[in-house]
């Protein structure tokens, strides 16, 4: 009995408001942008701070501020926090780093590198670029809800099956891995908020210069086989030489990727198949949904794999010019086929060989 009664004595003291001070003083980085002043070289660094005002059980109104700091290098930049009266800039709760495009054309791994040996940085968040500045999108609207806003949609890109979320640490160790190829989101002001604009194709942590679209990024996702979250993909089908095109809409159901490698090719390298199998339900298929017969359907099948298919292959074409791996058939020869590997110079070949995409579209939603 005495020690249960000093069991429940410690609870009733452990309770209470001792939380609302440290809510109160409690800087949360919501967003750190790089950016580059191209006039005179410096590192510009965006801190998005969210304090909580009237803080009290758990609770409290959003807050947001920017912080510009700037210096002849970043590390340089983030030190300077230290001496103002907004500190403390530990960044260890950073939700979203944004690169300029100024940024990332200047060597910006070397200028990251040093996060990965900093004890209160996150290196383990979502790193993206943006097209322009995240101050001037912010002058647009209410602080605190554009930034929960972005964050919210940095999250969505990768559980909505919209592309892969790159983190920092990855982003940073990818320059000492050969076959570490990775495609950045690229995000784009959209009215008082921000869209998907496409993709930048990175080797080694260098900007290869080439972007991918939207809709590549839609078909690059389709290569990868993924079938997770809200991603639908729409277009047209000119069927027949036919003028008018066929609109179609689908979602896909389940799907799955496999990477094929054939020893050798006309021109003497691997020859390579990605075989790509999609259930997809459609919801547009030039048709209204209750005339999908099947002689219908098994005709519409044929034409979205060529589709598809003619798609996948321009994905590919503009891989290979950025000489950017990110679908990893270097990894899969290198595991699988380790005698081809070793007949390979690989960044020399890869540009060169033969890759061609086949898929396999079975609409589940069909009548009998």
């Amino acid at each position: 009995m005495k020690k249960a009664a000093i069991s429940i004595l410690s609870l009733l003291l452990l309770t209470g408001c001792w939380d609302r001070l440290p809510l109160r003083n409690l800087h949360l980085v919501d967003i750190a942008e790089l950016d580059l002043d191209e006039e005179n070289g410096d590192v510009v660094l965006h801190f998005i701070v969210t304090q909580l005002k009237s803080a009290g059980q758990g609770e409290g109104e959003p807050n947001s501020e920017i912080t510009e700091l700037r210096g002849p290098s970043l590390v340089e930049a983030v030190g300077k926090g230290e001496y103002i009266d907004r500190e403390p800039f530990l960044g260890i709760n950073t939700r979203t780093y944004i690169m300029s495009k100024r940024f990332v054309l200047h060597d910006p791994v070397s200028k990251l590198a040093f996060l990965l040996h900093s004890p209160y940085s996150s290196i383990n968040t979502p790193v993206v670029v943006i097209e322009g500045s995240i101050s001037d999108l912010l002058k647009s609207g209410k602080n605190e809800e554009i930034t929960k806003n972005l964050n919210e949609f940095v999250l969505s890109l990768d559980s909505n099956g919209m592309l892969p979320t790159v983190s920092m640490m990855r982003f940073i160790v990818s320059r000492n891995e050969p076959l570490e190829d990775i495609a950045l989101p690229l995000m784009k002001q959209y009215d008082s908020g921000m869209e998907l604009g496409g993709a930048l194709l990175f080797h080694q942590g260098t900007y290869t210069g080439v972007n991918l679209s939207t809709e590549k990024v839609k078909t690059l996702m389709l290569l990868f086989g993924k079938e997770k979250g809200k991603h639908r993909i729409t277009g047209h089908i000119v069927e027949n030489g036919d003028e008018r095109p066929i609109t179609y809409g689908f979602s896909v159901k389940k799907g799955s990727s496999k990477i094929i490698v054939h020893p050798e090719s006309t021109i003497g390298l691997p020859k390579v198949n990605i075989g790509v199998r999609l259930k997809i339900n459609a919801f547009e298929l030039g048709q209204s949904s209750q005339m999908l017969k099947s002689d219908y359907v098994n005709r519409m099948e044929k034409e979205l794999n060529n589709d598809l298919e003619e798609k996948a292959a321009a994905v590919i074409r503009t891989l290979q010019k950025a000489n950017c791996d990110i679908l990893g058939i270097g990894k899969e020869i290198k595991a699988y086929h380790p005698e081809i590997w070793r007949s390979l110079n690989w960044r020399k070949d890869y540009p060169k060989m033969s890759i061609e995409p086949n898929f396999d579209v079975q609409i589940l939603n069909a009548e009998d």
